[in-house]
């Protein structure tokens, strides 16, 4: 029998825990977890964009996203505001708050990012095709299973 401990997906689960404890740890001085986070970087690249949009991009389930949300608006970070040319539509557009957290907490993941990057060397670049490799083949087992 195969030792569980070696799979691809028990290495990935193990090693994403680590990541996203220590990044909590960096979150928490700035109140925010890391798919708020991920928020705020959406509307560093593009302020004003739709919830949808924000949604595909970090990909975060709607439900979820509006909860985050309401707490990012109560704490000044983001603002909704009506589009001018559909009122249907709503956009999210950082406060100088947010937007000054928002490069604060990039600039950290960007730190961290480039330290993985330093340490995979010469193989980061074929590490991150691995990692697409395995993304897309359970996308396409999703398809084949629906």
């Amino acid at each position: 029998m195969e030792d569980f401990t070696t799979f691809v997906c028990y290495v990935l689960k193990s090693t994403m825990k680590k990541v996203e404890r220590h990044i909590v740890k960096g979150l928490d001085e700035f109140g925010v977890n890391m798919a708020q986070s991920f928020i705020l970087f959406c509307l560093l690249e593009k302020d004003g964009s739709t919830l949808s949009e924000i949604g595909n991009r970090a990909q975060i389930e709607n439900s979820s996203l509006t909860t985050m949300v309401d707490k990012l608006e109560r704490d000044g970070l983001v603002e909704r505001r009506l589009c001018s040319q559909d009122r249907r539509v709503i956009r999210l557009h950082l406060t100088d708050k947010g937007r000054k957290m928002g490069e604060e907490i990039l600039n950290l993941g960007t730190q961290l990012n480039n330290r993985f990057k330093s340490e995979l060397g010469d193989i980061s670049d074929d590490f991150m095709k691995g990692l697409h490799i395995i993304s897309n083949t359970l996308d396409n087992l999703d398809r084949q299973q629906h």
